[in-house]
């Protein structure tokens, strides 16, 4: 293995890895690993609609994600919920815990006394009509300048590498 040297910036100028197989010398920025453009993308992407959402609706980006998801999905188990949000069950917890105390969510508990729904009250279904149409107008503007075509084919190029990812 190689050395990676880093620049005043704290930018990695050049990784030589050492193939076990082969022996040969592979130079790679990690810069250029796909990994690292899309979580570099999504963090960008999820720190500037949090900061618009907290300034605009007061949501924490846990809590505007469970708007939006339970919008779209609701009505919904927290197990699912948390699936869909990709994090832990407490943590959703937490989440739609804040949300009930602002009458955003309702918690309801099934009659059979196993799991419970989480639905958008009144106040919270506006929240998240408001939420969609920033969503949107956000979208609007980071895909402007992409064709139809163009953005069908980048959100399947999307979707394919999620599948993807998952196997890997």
């Amino acid at each position: 293995m190689g050395k990676a040297r880093v620049d005043r910036r704290g930018n990695s100028e050049l990784v030589r890895v050492r193939s076990s197989r082969r022996g040969a010398r592979v130079a790679a920025k990690p810069s250029d690993l796909l990994s690292s453009k899309v979580i570099r993308l999504a963090n960008v992407l999820r720190r500037s609609s949090t900061l618009v959402y907290g300034r605009r609706f007061g949501l924490s980006q846990v809590e505007w994600r469970i708007v939006a998801l339970v919008g779209e999905h609701g009505p919904v188990s927290l197990n699912a919920l948390a699936e869909l949000m990709g994090l832990d069950k407490g943590q959703t917890s937490r989440g739609v815990s804040a949300l009930v105390a602002r009458r955003l969510v309702l918690r309801e508990y099934r009659r059979e006394g196993r799991g419970i729904r989480i639905t958008l009250s009144a106040r919270g279904t506006q929240v998240y009509g408001d939420l969609m149409t920033s969503a949107l107008e956000r979208n609007r503007v980071l895909l402007h300048g992409m064709s139809a075509a163009e953005k069908s084919e980048f959100f399947e190029i999307l979707d394919r590498l999620t599948r993807l990812a998952r196997t890997v």
